[in-house]
């Protein structure tokens, strides 16, 4: 398993979601934060596959501001883990809404198939952050 930001063999994995043509104004937003260098390249290629796992296999049609949301979290996510700076634990009661969103199951599947697709081994602790933001578009308009 790759540590984010490691380039490796999975290149060929990278692009085996990436099919779909995702919304142009996603597509723009991701240059700019590549360009602005608050995104690298990889993280760029990470989050397109996550976007295309979300719709081409569960079924999670995200709207242009719920994307830009997400890749926002995605970004910071990112940018700590290349830092050094993973997110303390969350406490159990935060940890705890993830299940009560009814969403863990499909969510812990969700999480197996980013990393297995991207090669990215996320710290426990952004690895619950993610859990917790994909329960929540599940729950509320990941689907509009």
């Amino acid at each position: 398993m790759l540590i984010y930001g490691e380039e490796g063999p999975r290149k060929e994995a990278e692009t085996e979601y990436m099919d779909r043509v995702l919304n142009q104004e996603i597509l723009r937003r991701l240059d700019e934060l590549t360009q602005l260098q608050k995104l690298t390249p990889h993280g760029r290629r990470a989050i397109i596959a996550l976007l295309d796992l979300l719709e081409g296999e569960y079924g999670v049609v995200l709207s242009a501001g719920q994307a830009f949301m997400f890749i926002s979290h995605l970004t910071e996510t990112f940018r700590r883990m290349d830092q050094g700076e993973p997110l303390g634990l969350m406490e159990a009661s935060a940890a705890g809404q993830i299940r009560s969103f009814g969403g863990s199951g499909i969510v812990d599947q969700m999480v197996k198939d980013y990393s297995r697709i991207t090669g990215i081994q996320f710290p426990h602790s952004e690895e619950e952050y993610l859990k917790m933001y994909l329960s929540s578009l599940l729950c509320y308009g990941g689907n509009e």
